[in-house]
């Protein structure tokens, strides 16, 4: 397997979101608890690269404390970190057609500069950061992407899950 993509330049257009298909990042069916876009008005107090967000930025799982978390997708650990203000301690994965997001984990079962297989367990959920319960913050960013945009350069995950794997949120919400 070639990992040409992780030392050479982007080249736009080469990456196609339709080609794009994630497993669930993590064991069994989950619910979804908060959207992408949802809760503008909270999330204009976060600032990546100094730009509001417009609103929610990846999907929320409610997920039990210890929740073993998977990668979505085969890739490099190209960041590991704790950011006690927002996403608290999260990973972030590279692969062919951008980066996945996992955020408010309690631990890591990765290192950076680590290539992972789609599945591999890569770290446990918590309530780290910013959070309100343990939950596991999943977004997803695709080449190219434009960090100022509002939302941190992510791309709605949804599209790319399987329906057989998530949870909608309940009605009434």
């Amino acid at each position: 397997m070639s990992f040409d993509f992780l030392s050479r330049p982007i080249e736009r257009g080469q990456y196609e979101p339709e080609g794009i298909y994630l497993s669930a990042p993590f064991e069994g069916r989950r619910r979804i608890t908060q959207l992408w876009g949802e809760n503008p008005g909270f999330y204009l107090q976060f600032r990546p690269g100094g730009v509001p967000l417009r609103g929610h930025n990846g999907l929320d799982f409610g997920l039990p404390d210890h929740t073993r978390l998977l990668a979505a997708e085969w890739g490099r650990v190209i960041e590991i970190g704790n950011d006690p203000g927002g996403y608290g301690r999260y990973l972030k994965l590279q692969h062919p057609w951008g980066e996945s997001l996992y955020a408010h984990l309690q631990s890591f079962a990765v290192e950076a500069g680590q290539i992972v297989q789609r599945g591999l367990l890569i770290g446990f959920s918590n309530n780290s950061g910013v959070s309100s319960g343990p939950h596991l913050h999943f977004a997803i960013r695709i080449f190219p992407y434009n960090r100022s945009d509002g939302w941190g350069g992510f791309s709605d995950p949804l599209p790319f899950l399987d329906p057989a794997d998530i949870l909608l949120p309940t009605s009434g919400r």
